[in-house]
């Protein structure tokens, strides 16, 4: 059963899916940040690394319409994505192989200099890529930059994630991993 917190930051990180804002994630809103990253990388729209990027979001995206869209209308609404989540996190199993692909996901889109750190610009670019603010994103990469060294490796994304997804402690620092939850 999700607590309170974990409601609101899941709540969240549905918005933040939720690109087009209509209440419902969706292919759209993969499709549009997908574009997105296009832009970001600079990627032409007929290149293998487009298709590359294209195919582990459509990998993604179909992952999670087949396990949270309940009543297969294509779209997954904040219950089913609120009931998808809670039944990932009651499997140690699905758990880890969610963070692992989080973390995975981020560092092979935005570590772009392929320093196996990701520093602010490419933090932010990860926000931007879902129409964060780079302000936000910033104050958020500063919480996660735990020994304060300008970047974040994998072990802090992890242990960010792992706040974000198990903390019940509103100041944990991984609390605002995609953005300020709502109260």
């Amino acid at each position: 059963m999700l607590s309170a917190l974990q409601t609101r930051k899941l709540t969240r990180y549905f918005r933040v899916y939720d690109v087009d804002d209509d209440g419902v994630v969706g292919v759209r809103d993969f499709e549009r940040v997908l574009e997105n990253l296009r832009v970001l990388h600079g990627v032409a729209n007929d290149t293998p690394a487009l298709a590359r990027l294209r195919q582990a979001y459509v990998v993604r995206w179909d992952a999670v319409r087949r396990s949270a869209d309940a009543d297969a209308d294509g779209g997954v609404d904040l219950q089913e994505w609120l009931a998808y989540w809670d039944d990932v996190l009651a499997s140690e199993d699905r758990y880890a192989a969610e963070v692992a692909g989080l973390v995975d996901r981020l560092y092979s889109l935005f570590d772009t200099d392929d320093s196996g750190r990701i520093d602010v610009d490419e933090f932010c670019n990860f926000h931007g890529a879902y129409g964060l603010h780079a302000e936000t994103s910033r104050r958020v990469f500063h919480a996660l930059d735990q020994d304060g060294d300008g970047a974040i490796t994998r072990d802090e994304l992890t242990a960010a994630a792992h706040d974000f997804y198990r903390s019940d402690d509103p100041a944990a620092p991984g609390t605002d991993l995609y953005g300020p939850i709502e109260e």
